[in-house]
């Protein structure tokens, strides 16, 4: 007995049909039903008939499905061998309209294509035109020519078979193999899930953990408790103190303790779905010469399924709109670092099922034949552009290279989606379910872009002013538009690669707004005068005080206009230096924001911003609209130039800022951390240079692991990752 791969195209699979119904196989889906009657006609599907071709026929039958449907339609002796082994082999399990329709949708051509010709006659009319019943056994290999008994040994080997291989991939039971049944569509002794089960489980579990988590806020716990909690289990970086400055050489970021403990869950989950209740079904099979076969089977199928789930995640993850920022309180930082390891567990799932596959088709001596095949190739296309991403997305190539990294990952991710359902197309047609997982991928994909289409469309094309602060900062702003959190920019015109854009968070949405005077205080200056009694903060008021020196009638009219503050690096934001004190045109897409992170800051009484450089972009939206009794803000620059160019936007703030000399970290956030005279929750927000949110955040855990902090601490570092 040889084995029989699974991975063949559909028209020279032996037993293979449409999938009856819609949905996964096991779920809404059945394959070989009845069992008894598809295990009759993979018996003698490969058989030679009389009005089989003769090329065929000189082979000694066994190139599998050269048979016309038109000669399976009109032969006599294969229909009236076909359903006297049903009437046998089904005899009180099904009714006759069960059998009935099976004929009529699978005898003539295994039901391999929707549009096939009738059979000449109906399972009664062939069954009923037998005169004599038959009692010659029909021989593998030899010309079908007459009707012929199927011996219990091929019946039986292509019932273990279809039985088992449709069992695997809808529940992976654990059964007694004599007991068995198929009764009507339906598997009983079921006690496992399995391939699509199994890769449900993993898609489901792993977007609603992350809102059933985010739900715990909610949980009337202590505000000390919680701080320390997260101080402990999820703010602090797994290893050392470094989290959004790169480790190992620069290749990657440390995860948090938190997002440590998401990632172990996913690779344990696809590891456990994997890796259990694998069993070799009985013998004969007609499909598989040793146990060993199956088995080997069966895991290069399930891990190629896992993979097919995995995508949906994964492109879910880095979406923009992606709804779980809409009810978790997790970043988009977050989501796109689980989205890189969702692919890093996609691409290995992927891989294995291909290589397995390779294995087995060299030892078996296949691998030339099969490597001609279609469905082969687009499989093969498609591991390798899962594979390539890979190398070309590690970060020092996302932040020396962004442009080029970009195009490269959306190009090689639709080459993936395209081959893995060229893939299952070629082998399946659609018949499966397995398509299904790429329809789901490709939808999530897409609806994310037509989101994005129409987040630009509602706001149309606008113009940038673009404004020099000195060699390194430069303003953008827009006209027109309001916004808040970030926004995408798209600048059409400014290089030919107009489809590029870059994120950048908003640092105001209105010009001309009447504020007091801003109460500013030169950090470097004042340190020596600090109130000893406050633990080393400054003592200044908050500047939220009206001011009503000007009249009403004299205030300017707010207007809608988008500021936004870059740093120039390379590329586009290079580009921009080029057009400086002139007006460009700007696509604005947004507006961005993670709403349950802003609830809880804005539940504060006391907001601590802390921000260096451009990082005031992200704290000044805070510290306008934050509705408790205190907002501070703390500020590090290399120069005054940045403080000149938002001196309108700073206006009314509480601002301690730095020139040129570091900020005392550990006194801010310690002090802060440690007053004595304010009650209810402290946010403190980070955004700046990596190394000092890095700092801000080990020292926010520090205090909050100890008794240092006083009160509840809410912890927010507000950055775009890489």
């Amino acid at each position: 007995m040889t084995r029989l791969s699974r991975a063949l195209p559909l028209s020279l699979v032996p037993g293979l049909v449409l999938g009856d119904g819609t949905g996964f196989i096991g779920y809404g889906k059945t394959m070989y039903q009845p069992l008894c009657a598809a295990a009759c006609r993979a018996a003698i599907e490969s058989a030679p008939l009389t009005c089989t071709p003769h090329d065929h026929a000189d082979t000694g039958g066994h190139a599998h499905g050269a048979t016309p449907p038109e000669c399976y339609a009109t032969d006599t002796a294969f229909q009236q061998t076909l359903a006297f082994c049903i009437s046998k082999r089904c005899s009180g399990d099904y009714d006759t309209d069960v059998l009935e329709r099976y004929w009529r949708r699978t005898a003539v051509s295994g039901a391999r294509t929707k549009l096939e010709p009738k059979p000449k006659m109906s399972y009664t009319e062939a069954l009923a035109s037998i005169e004599e019943e038959p009692t010659k056994e029909y021989v593998a290999g030899e010309m079908l020519n007459t009707t012929s008994l199927i011996s219990d040994e091929d019946w039986q080997a292509n019932w273990n078979a279809l039985g088992l291989f449709e069992e695997v991939e809808a529940d992976h039971a654990k059964y007694r193999y004599g007991s068995l049944r198929f009764y009507h569509g339906q598997v009983t002794n079921l006690k496992q899930i399995a391939n699509n089960p199994r890769s449900l489980v993993v898609l489901i579990s792993s977007f609603l953990i992350p809102v059933g988590i985010s739900m715990l806020r909610f949980v009337p716990l202590p505000g000390l408790l919680r701080s320390r909690f997260n101080a402990v289990f999820n703010h602090a970086a797994m290893v050392g103190s470094r989290h959004r400055t790169p480790v190992v050489w620069n290749m990657g970021i440390m995860p948090t303790r938190g997002q440590t403990l998401f990632i172990s869950y996913l690779c344990l989950i696809n590891i456990l779905v994997f890796a259990v209740d694998f069993h070799a079904g009985p013998s004969p099979n007609s499909w598989f010469a040793t146990s060993w076969d199956q088995i080997t089977d069966y895991v290069a199928n399930r891990a190629g399924v896992l993979s097919f789930a995995n995508l949906s995640l994964m492109f879910l993850f880095s979406a923009r709109n992606n709804f779980l920022l809409w009810v978790t309180d997790w970043s988009h930082t977050t989501y796109l670092l689980l989205h890189r390891w969702v692919g890093y567990i996609a691409i290995v799932q992927a891989s294995v099922h291909a290589l397995i596959f390779l294995h087995v088709y060299v030892k078996n001596g296949t691998h030339n034949t099969e490597a001609k095949e279609k469905y082969w190739y687009w499989g093969i296309i498609a591991t390798l552009a899962m594979c390539i991403t890979w190398p070309l997305s590690v970060l020092p190539i996302r932040k020396k290279l962004y442009e080029a990294f970009l195009l490269s990952h959306i190009a090689l991710s639709i080459i993936a989606i395209v081959g893995c359902y060229l893939h299952v197309w070629y082998l399946y047609e659609n018949n499966w379910g397995y398509e299904i997982w790429i329809f789901t991928a490709g939808a999530v994909w897409g609806a994310d872009r037509v989101l994005r289409i129409w987040r630009l469309a509602r706001i149309g094309l606008r113009r940038a002013k673009i404004t020099n602060i000195d060699d390194e900062y430069v303003r953008i702003d827009i006209e027109g538009v309001h916004a808040h959190g970030h926004v995408y920019l798209y600048f059409p015109t400014l290089t030919w690669r107009f489809w590029e854009n870059h994120p950048f968070s908003v640092a105001s949405s209105f010009a001309g707004l009447p504020r007091p005077t801003p109460r500013l205080i030169n950090y470097s200056t004042q340190a020596a005068g600090r109130d000893a009694e406050k633990g080393g903060a400054v003592s200044i008021s908050n500047g939220h005080e009206s001011d009503s020196s000007t009249p009403a009638s004299a205030l300017p009219t707010p207007r809608p206009m988008v500021t936004v503050l870059t740093r120039i690096r390379t590329g586009l934001t290079s580009a921009l230096l080029r057009k400086v004190g002139t007006s460009i045109p700007v696509l604005v897409e947004g507006s961005y924001h993670n709403q349950p992170q802003q609830a809880e800051i804005n539940k504060c009484t006391t907001l601590v911003c802390i921000a260096g450089g451009v990082g005031i972009s992200t704290a000044l939206p805070l510290m306008r609209t934050h509705p408790g009794p205190r907002a501070r803000l703390y500020w590090g620059m290399r120069n005054e130039t940045l403080k000149d160019a938002m001196a309108a936007e700073l206006q009314g703030l509480d601002v301690i800022y730095s020139v040129g000399t570091r900020l005392n970290l550990r006194d801010i956030v310690m002090s802060e951390l440690g007053r004595r005279d304010e009650s209810g929750r402290v946010g403190i927000v980070v955004s700046g240079p990596a190394e000092m949110a890095d700092e801000v955040r080990a020292l926010v855990c520090e205090a909050s692991g100890s008794s240092v902090a006083r009160r509840e601490v809410v912890f927010l570092d507000e950055a775009f990752s890489w």
